[in-house]
């Protein structure tokens, strides 16, 4: 029950912050890009770093200290800025960028040490680059598992499965209500699906776009200790642009 509840923390504090729109953006000074494994979201990284204000004094660093900074992307663990530019980089990425102080630490600054409203210069290497620990999947991908009894559940709400229809073999559970609450009835509804197969059970998680879909995956997958999770690739916006047919979801089909 304590790991539900750490769950339901962590994604409406997520689903809360990814509400968030910027208006601002950071600027990239010098780029030079690496030929290994993309950054996606929640990506774990390891990265070299050095920090400073604009005057060239440096505030903060972990090169040749043999202590690499390793976090998840989309999980709000650097500043805003920070993983701004570093997500979408591959792995042996150098670049050095501008991150404005909005993106950073705002008007209350960081501590003693970065003072309100400053803009910030990172400097950073990618130094590896592994996988989420949940899969994307393709929309073929998706039927060829559903056929093979995997669990898909369309996590959206019941208006936006009435205006657009659901996924032929899918099982529409609204997994969070109006504020962003995870609703808990959905782990005893996964629960009963998976029977025996309990944890090591196929799950897909289908949202309007993915990226719902995707915050509940990780932490199904980090946190709960699902091995086999994945999520819609595109969300039920990618399925009806590639034309496939939705089902009413009030009726049996």
């Amino acid at each position: 029950m304590k790991k539900i509840l750490i769950l339901i923390c962590i994604i409406f504090l997520s689903l809360s912050l990814s509400f968030q729109v910027q208006s601002v953006e950071i600027e990239i000074i010098n780029d030079k890009p690496g030929t290994g494994k993309k950054i996606i979201r929640h990506s774990w990284v390891q990265l070299e770093y050095t920090g400073s204000f604009e005057n060239g004094k440096v505030f903060d660093t972990n090169v040749g200290k043999d202590r690499p900074l390793v976090v998840q992307m989309s999980m709000k663990e650097v500043i805003p800025g920070f993983e701004q530019g570093i997500i979408g980089t591959t792995k042996g990425t150098k670049r050095k960028i501008k991150i404005p102080a909005e993106l950073a630490y705002g008007v209350k600054g960081g501590g003693d040490i970065i003072p309100p409203n400053t803009d910030l210069i990172f400097e950073f290497e990618v130094i590896d680059v592994l996988d989420p620990s949940y899969k994307s999947v393709s929309s073929d991908e998706l039927i060829d598992m559903i056929e093979n009894n995997a669990v898909a559940l369309d996590i959206r709400t019941e208006e936006e499965w009435d205006k657009t229809g659901v996924i032929k073999g899918s099982f529409p559970e609204t997994a969070f209500d109006k504020n962003g609450k995870f609703q808990v009835y959905v782990m005893d509804k996964i629960r009963a699906l998976a029977a025996a197969q309990s944890q090591n059970v196929n799950l897909i998680f289908i949202s309007h776009d993915g990226e719902t879909a995707s915050m509940l995956a990780n932490s199904f997958s980090e946190d709960l200790g699902f091995t086999n999770v994945s999520v819609l690739e595109g969300g039920i916006l990618q399925w009806l642009k590639e034309s496939k047919k939705l089902f009413s979801h009030k009726k049996d089909y």
